[in-house]
């Protein structure tokens, strides 16, 4: 299962930077793309939710260890994001979306954070 999975999840991402990339080149690939790269993740998340349903691991880390870890990701990517913006010169559309994604991260921080 687990090979199937990692699969399922390259090809999600390979689907993900064709439809990106098709954006200003193929309009119509480019809207039909967006339900291909949406059916492989789920395809990878069902997959994985089958091997968790049949008993299987996917890491040893206890519950707590997890929460933790998924507001570790969401705020060592909302830096990520802060510090571009600080460090680089950028455009005033790109300040915008940067100050957008880093809010919309900052929501769902702190409820990774309540689960802690």
């Amino acid at each position: 299962m687990k090979d199937l999975y990692e699969k399922a999840l390259q090809a999600h991402g390979e689907m993900l930077k064709l439809h990106i990339n098709t954006k200003t080149k193929d309009n119509l690939f480019h809207k039909a793309s967006e339900e291909f790269y949406e059916t492989l993740f789920e395809v990878a998340h069902k997959i994985w939710e089958k091997h968790v349903d049949l008993w299987w691991k996917l890491s040893d880390d206890s519950v707590e260890d997890m929460r933790i870890n998924a507001g570790e990701i969401i705020t060592d990517l909302k830096k990520e994001i802060e510090d571009y913006k600080r460090n680089n010169e950028v455009t005033l559309w790109t300040e915008d979306l940067l100050w957008t994604l880093a809010s919309d991260l900052e929501d769902i921080e702190w409820t990774s954070k309540s689960f802690i």
